[in-house]
């Protein structure tokens, strides 16, 4: 064999491992994708079965005593999430539509997107905090 006959089966041995290498890469690419995808699928599963848990908890339908906890729990962070946007509302000088959630001066009596009647006690509360 000639020092050109080996120095071509050395580079010809090489391109194979590479390509395996690099096949194998591909495949493992592949297979870790896969995984993401079903581990998203168990996550949306898990997120259904909390809003099923939660839903059921506000009809009224018999939970297990930790999931009841748990239901409770969140039912205190709307709570505070809710104090916390009347503070900003407070703190900008606006009110929010009870009907559509629309953000409206103070002194608004009709929403301008949903057109309804802005409650005169809304107001009349808001007036008398200013004074």
């Amino acid at each position: 064999m000639s020092v050109l006959d080996s120095i071509t089966k050395k580079v010809t041995d090489t391109a194979k491992a590479a390509a395996k290498i690099s096949g194998s890469v591909v495949e493992i690419t592949k297979l870790n994708m896969s995984i993401n995808a079903e581990e998203e699928k168990v996550r949306k599963l898990y997120t259904e079965i909390g809003k099923q848990v939660y839903e059921d908890y506000v009809e009224g339908r018999p939970l297990n005593e930790e999931l009841m906890r748990k239901c409770i729990k969140i039912d205190e962070i709307f709570a505070g999430i809710n104090e916390m946007k009347e503070k900003i509302l407070e703190l900008k000088n606006v009110k929010a539509c009870p009907n559509c959630g629309t953000i409206l001066a103070i002194d608004m009596e009709y929403c301008h997107k949903c057109g309804r009647k802005q409650d005169d006690d809304t107001v009349a509360a808001e007036g008398e905090k200013d004074e």
